[in-house]
């Protein structure tokens, strides 16, 4: 019994990833080619707070990483509302652009390489890997959209998501359910989800949800795109000076705080030493 008690203190009190937390391990723990270019496909649980890609960018550029993103999402969207295959057209997303120097030019992007993107994030409805009716069109959508991804060049990669807050038990069957379908099709999956259990653990003061319980604050936000940005690179998101955008920075500590809970989320989710 104490030998429980103290295992059990243990997770609670590690920034670890507890067991307890998944059981279904990822197959891929790290991408191939580090990408620069990344599209986010999902819904409101990316596009909150300003959107996830702009903490991302602010995260990367306070690092020195190179790193673009563009996202396409549609409220409460499950895999099957979207048309990835059609978002990769080298015509379509992220082929021109509108220059924010004040000039308003519109200037038409070009790739050398003749990939648009080099990875896309895939993100399901909040309840969708799991739900009894919506499950089927997450496995289904998930083989479908990463063929058609990896037809491009890109890497296909899956978003674990969190756990509603007043159902913690989210936590586990999320993040086995995403696992399994992204191991499926040979695809890294990003622990979100895990992080925000972790943080929680840490810190059940602080507010990673809000009052609905699912769409994330500034700070879930902010762990969502740390979380991300360690995954897609390797790299620590520690130390990066950036707070928050929209509006709605962190205070330095929550900042800092959240960065260690998204890198050691991470490392240890994959095995990384």
């Amino acid at each position: 019994m104490k030998k429980l008690f103290l295992a059990t203190l243990l997770c609670s009190l590690s920034l670890s990833v507890c067991a307890a937390d998944y059981s279904v391990k990822p197959k891929v723990t790290e991408l191939t080619q580090t990408p620069s270019r990344v599209l986010l496909v999902g819904n409101s649980f990316m596009y909150y707070n300003c959107g996830v890609n702009s903490y991302i960018s602010g995260l990367s550029k306070s690092l020195g990483i190179k790193l673009s993103t563009t996202m396409a999402t549609i409220g409460g969207a499950g895999l099957d509302w979207h048309l990835v295959k059609t978002y990769l057209r080298k015509d379509g997303l992220a082929s021109y652009s509108t220059l924010n120097d004040g000039s308003n030019k519109l200037s038409f992007n070009k790739y050398p390489d003749g990939k648009v993107f080099e990875a896309v994030v895939l993100q399901d409805n909040s309840q969708g890997p799991i739900h009894p009716e919506l499950s089927k069109f997450f496995k289904k959508y998930a083989a479908i959209h990463s063929k058609d991804i990896r037809e491009t060049g890109a890497a296909p990669i899956f978003l674990m998501t969190w756990a509603y807050a007043d159902k913690p038990e989210m936590t586990k069957q999320l993040a086995d359910a995403t696992t399994a379908v992204a191991n499926e099709n040979n695809a890294l999956v990003i622990p979100a989800g895990l992080a925000f259990a972790n943080a929680l653990k840490q810190r059940p003061d602080l507010k990673l949800t809000v009052a609905d319980n699912r769409h994330p604050t500034a700070a879930g936000t902010y762990l969502e795109a740390a979380t991300i940005l360690a995954a897609l690179t390797k790299k620590s998101p520690e130390g990066a000076s950036f707070l928050g955008g929209c509006e709605k920075p962190l205070k330095e500590k929550d900042a800092a705080f959240l960065q260690q809970v998204a890198w050691d989320t991470v490392k240890n989710f994959y095995g990384w030493k």
